[in-house]
């Protein structure tokens, strides 16, 4: 894998742009855990998580990083996704897997470079979505992406209110100044018509998407106000590159998916501790 190498001046000269469409990374059931012996499998695609719009994904690169720290190799078989807002059919992906140790695994993904048009950038994305397989073992380790966002809260069991605290490494070493995206995905199609709107009649952007930026050690939190699967995702503006015999800025981007549970409490049973009684 190249470096990216870029100073803090250049990031910091660079203006700030939106990316709201990401790697989609996620197991249809589960929620990020599994059992030993037990295969898991993920749906690899492309296109904005909260509005459910979808995009044609060329077939990425990934491996598994196992509990121990071992890399196994995983295999994509293609899918066709409707995309309800076009009425296309879409190209994605399915990831299978079978742990075979109990711990903390990794699923690394590396996609194809991407240019939008829109924006007139290529994107050269990098996604991780870490799954608990019975026991806490192994969620510090790193999928070793050049980019990389690394959790300091174990990024499984989050309940909605709580703090998500993590470090962005460039080459292994803190990032500062750098901008995330956070945004929920719905899991379904929403029209623009039901798309939250701000005073003013609006698309309210900003409720759709968070952002934050890490600070001069790399370190950046973030709360989830609902329960579901949520995208964090950090860009690096890194210069030039070729795309088609064309030549366009390129936007380094990695990301992790989390899921996030409801902020459920256990119901009272009348067995009361703190009560003195025989």
């Amino acid at each position: 894998m190249k470096k990216f190498i870029l100073t803090l001046w250049s990031v910091l000269a660079v203006p700030v742009l939106a990316w709201g469409h990401f790697l989609i990374a996620v197991p249809p059931e589960g929620h990020g855990y599994g059992l030993r012996g037990q295969e898991i499998s993920f749906r690899v695609l492309f296109g904005h998580p909260f509005e459910g719009i979808l995009y044609d994904l060329k077939v990425p690169k990934g491996y598994v990083i196992t509990p121990s720290g071992k890399k196994k190799s995983v295999s994509f078989t293609r899918l066709e996704v409707k995309d309800y807002a076009s009425g296309k059919k879409r190209f994605g992906y399915r990831v299978d897997y079978l742990p075979t140790e109990r711990g903390d695994h990794l699923l690394c993904l590396e996609a194809k470079p991407y240019l939008n048009e829109e924006e007139g950038e290529v994107w050269q994305d990098y996604m991780k979505v870490p799954f608990h397989v019975q026991v806490e073992r192994g969620w510090q380790n790193r999928c070793g992406f050049g980019l990389e966002i690394v959790p300091l809260t174990r990024p499984y069991g989050l309940r909605v209110g709580q703090v998500f605290r993590a470090r962005v490494l460039l080459n292994g070493k803190p990032a500062a100044g750098l901008e995330l995206e956070i945004e929920k995905f719905n899991g379904f199609y929403v029209p623009e018509e039901k798309l939250p709107v701000d005073a003013y009649g609006r698309v309210n952007d900003p409720v759709i998407t968070q952002t934050v930026v890490t600070d001069e050690n790399g370190l950046f939190a973030v709360g989830f106000p609902e329960a579901g699967w949520w995208a964090v995702n950090v860009a690096l503006p890194s210069g030039k590159t070729t795309y088609a015999n064309r030549t366009f800025p390129l936007v380094i981007r990695s990301g992790m998916w989390l899921y996030v549970f409801p902020a459920q409490s256990v119901s009272p049973t009348g067995f009361n501790l703190l009560k003195e009684g025989k």
